[in-house]
């Protein structure tokens, strides 16, 4: 080989090298967005898991207290899994004296914001008897 024939092979130019910079920019960009999406999905699924925990856990403390509960609304704030919660049971009466209407709605208390959002609304009935 001759001398400039060399000289070509040597490596790459500034041009080549600042495309390649450029494309693994722009993918380490996508990736890190990819994953900021999918931890912040995990994120909700795992807080609407929870919600719907707790207001089942709810749901059955009231049908296992052997007493029909009082047309009214309660409020309770409970912390589930290291996390702040508030249940509101929404007590109804129904055509039947002896059942009640209960939706219970999970909201998640954010602690560092201050923000309350609705998790999950369960809905059931609870007899008498």
């Amino acid at each position: 080989m001759t001398r400039s024939a060399l000289h070509r092979i040597a490596g790459f130019t500034l041009l080549e090298v600042l495309v390649a910079l450029i494309f693994f920019a722009l993918v380490g960009l996508v990736l890190q967005q990819v994953t900021a999406a999918t931890v912040g999905q995990y994120h909700a699924v795992r807080l609407k898991m929870f919600g719907s925990w707790i207001a089942e856990n709810k749901m059955a403390e009231l049908r296992l207290s052997g007493s029909l509960p009082k047309a009214r609304e309660y409020k309770e704030d409970i912390t589930y899994a290291g996390l702040d919660w508030q249940l509101v049971s929404k007590v109804s009466t129904t055509d039947n004296p002896d059942i009640n209407r209960v939706e219970i709605e999970s909201y998640y208390l954010d602690a560092a914001s201050g923000d309350r959002s609705k998790r999950v609304t369960l809905t059931g009935f609870v007899g008498r008897y």
